[in-house]
């Protein structure tokens, strides 16, 4: 019944843009359909409602929910400039994928069925494709396809995994969590195993886990910002719900380590990669691309840790959606005014557009764990969670790497923020509130986790 509700809105808002085909129409569906999912959203995280309980929705999913919800509005705001941008026709076309795309992700957060999980994580591949390519350019196009064919194999090894899932257990089988969690002691230790291999590559290939991670960089670079703001502040969490579903089925099967292991090597892995082209590339949108593989790969390592390091992961699974969502909001900006990607093409943004300048100098700030930003906890969390189980070789790692990739977004910011121009630009106010209320709701978050 749930999954009712979840699609009827889009489909019929869907129905009416196709039919009327005008953009300021278009603009109010999609701004209407974010606010009824932001306020259903905050009614399901508000345990006072009972919303969750009654649907048998978990705190976990709740999160995740309210999570796309906040960045969803924040896109619809964003996108409030479009109407004048597009004819009737592509205005059409980006609110059906952009509310199916929420959609399909609103369905994988909620599920608690393996088997629906990977059909709406394989379904926002579909509708967020058409977004990606949305600017019909060579490259885009290229970065679509791309896209569509690496997740499209990942979701496919993920899919055997479920299978192998099922092949694992000895009473009736059964995708249903609650049922798999119940049955997790008597499950076949080499079948599970195996599963949980094919599902950590397969879903940690829509993450963007290294090495699977060669999809990201083109789609996230080349999608329209707002689309950019979604795949990396909302579809990667999606993808990463499933691995710690199996997660906490691993650890009551007594594999737990097995899990924290591969979790701890990916983790690693993935913020080495970000860390070697962050330091060498030029283009900005690229770079918060590879940012966000390394925050994944922060926030593999932190549930891979476990305990406090545990509570860090999802402490920056929330900061690193609100700020990077905010980071690739003002990219967007950026290349309004220049029309350029690279860094070095791009200068005196403080003082071309100062809104712009400031809201890119917070969110590298935000981005890098500066107080009072949430993933300062995080990573302190991180932290000493690794020297806790004696980790110093990885702790000494740990630090370098992000160090090496503050250097290399810091460089590429203040190249683009610093110097003199002799033209101004002011945006609509459309392009600066949502990253102000994004960047906002992080130091909520900070203030909250403090008190």
């Amino acid at each position: 019944m749930i999954f009712i509700y979840i699609f009827s809105l889009p489909l019929l808002f869907g129905l009416l843009a196709v039919i009327l085909k005008n953009n300021s129409l278009n603009t109010v569906l999609v701004l209407t359909h974010s606010l009824i999912h932001l306020g259903a959203s905050l009614a399901m995280a508000l345990s006072s409602t009972g919303l969750a309980q009654s649907l048998g929705v978990d705190s976990l999913s709740s999160t995740f929910l309210l999570i796309s919800a906040l960045l969803y509005f924040a896109v619809a705001l964003y996108s409030l400039k479009l109407k004048t941008e597009l004819d009737p026709r592509q205005s059409s076309i980006y609110s059906i994928c952009l509310m199916l795309f929420v959609a399909s992700m609103d369905g994988a957060n909620l599920s608690r069925d393996l088997g629906l999980i990977w059909v709406f994580v394989e379904s926002t591949t579909l509708a967020s494709a058409m977004l990606i390519s949305f600017e019909r350019g060579k490259q885009s196009l290229e970065a679509a396809w791309k896209y569509l064919f690496i997740c499209s194999i990942g979701i496919a090894i993920a899919f055997v995994g479920i299978l192998l899932l099922i092949i694992a257990q000895s009473g009736l089988p059964s995708l249903n969590l609650d049922r798999v969690l119940a049955q997790a002691s008597s499950l076949s230790p080499f079948w599970l195993k195996l599963s949980f291999v094919f599902i950590l590559v397969g879903f940690g290939t829509k993450i963007g886990l290294a090495p699977m991670h060669f999809w990201l960089p083109d789609a996230h670079s080349e999608a329209p910002a707002a689309v950019s703001a979604l795949l990396s502040g909302a579809l990667l969490n999606t993808a990463l719900l499933p691995l710690l579903r199996m997660r906490t089925v691993m650890d009551l099967s007594g594999m737990g380590s097995l899990a924290s292991q591969a979790f701890l090597v990916l983790g690693f892995l993935s913020i080495f990669v970000a860390a070697v082209f962050i330091v060498k590339i030029r283009n900005f949108k690229r770079m918060l691309a590879y940012s966000s593989i390394e925050n994944m790969g922060i926030i593999l390592i932190a549930f891979g840790l476990g305990d406090l390091a545990g509570k860090a992961g999802l402490i920056h699974v929330m900061g690193h959606s609100l700020i990077k969502a905010a980071f690739f909001l003002t990219a967007g900006n950026i290349y309004q005014i220049y029309h350029q990607k690279d860094s070095d093409k791009c200068s005196g943004l403080l003082d071309l557009d100062p809104g712009s300048g400031w809201l890119w100098l917070i969110a590298y700030a935000f981005i890098i764990g500066m107080p009072p930003s949430p993933l300062f906890l995080s990573e302190l969390y991180i932290a000493i969670g690794l020297m806790n189980s004696g980790n110093i070789i990885g702790l000494t790692l740990f630090f370098i790497l992000l160090a090496s990739i503050a250097w290399g977004l810091g460089r590429a910011v203040l190249q683009i923020s610093m110097g003199k121009s002799e033209r101004r630009s002011v945006l609509p106010l459309s392009q600066y509130l949502p990253q102000m209320l994004l960047l906002l709701s992080a130091v909520a978050l900070f203030v909250y986790l403090m008190i």
